[in-house]
């Protein structure tokens, strides 16, 4: 909830002739940042590379992006597999009852009744039907659909999220 850097996915395979490079995102968020922008990315077995990128579009339903210095398919290749983080600070706030779906990892589970249910949110699974939410609870890990039926308010100024039912999590 208080990260300042944000994993917003990991530079694909490059896309045309221009360096254009494919992002798989964790955010689908991207192409409404106002760009240019500053990013960095990480890589498991070298240096971070500080990026420019130019912009951010969407083709065939994927997120393609330009970065600066990058004008080939060659050189956007030795980019590919690299983490690539946004500062939270070029996120436009979050308003009312909208939010990023990083802005939910860390927050607590709580029944809608109020009670703590001693699980955190640890992370997020992107699914064709659905995103699922991911709890970590004492000794067990709980995957519960991020739909209506099973997950109410959330209340990102408190730390919560109201899981519906949450004893049907507990036997499966």
């Amino acid at each position: 909830m208080t990260e300042t850097r944000i994993l917003t996915g990991h530079l694909g395979k490059p896309f045309g002739l221009k360096g254009f490079v494919r992002l798989v995102a964790e955010d689908s968020s991207i192409p409404g940042l106002k760009f240019p922008l500053q990013a960095v990315l990480e890589f498991p077995s070298r240096e971070p590379v500080s990026v420019k990128i130019l912009k951010a579009t969407i083709q065939s339903g994927k997120i393609l992006l330009q970065l600066e210095g990058i004008n080939s398919p060659e050189e956007a290749s030795s980019l590919t597999g690299g983490k690539l983080y946004i500062d939270r600070s070029h996120f436009p706030k979050s308003k009312n009852e909208e939010y990023y779906l990083f802005e939910l990892k860390g927050l607590k589970a709580i029944s809608e009744d109020g009670k703590e249910l001693g699980w955190e949110l640890v992370d997020i699974l992107e699914n064709p039907a659905h995103s699922i939410l991911v709890f970590q609870a004492e000794d067990s890990e709980i995957l519960v659909p991020y739909v209506q039926k099973h997950v109410g308010k959330v209340i990102l100024e408190e730390g919560l999220i109201v899981v519906l039912n949450p004893e049907d999590w507990n036997e499966i």
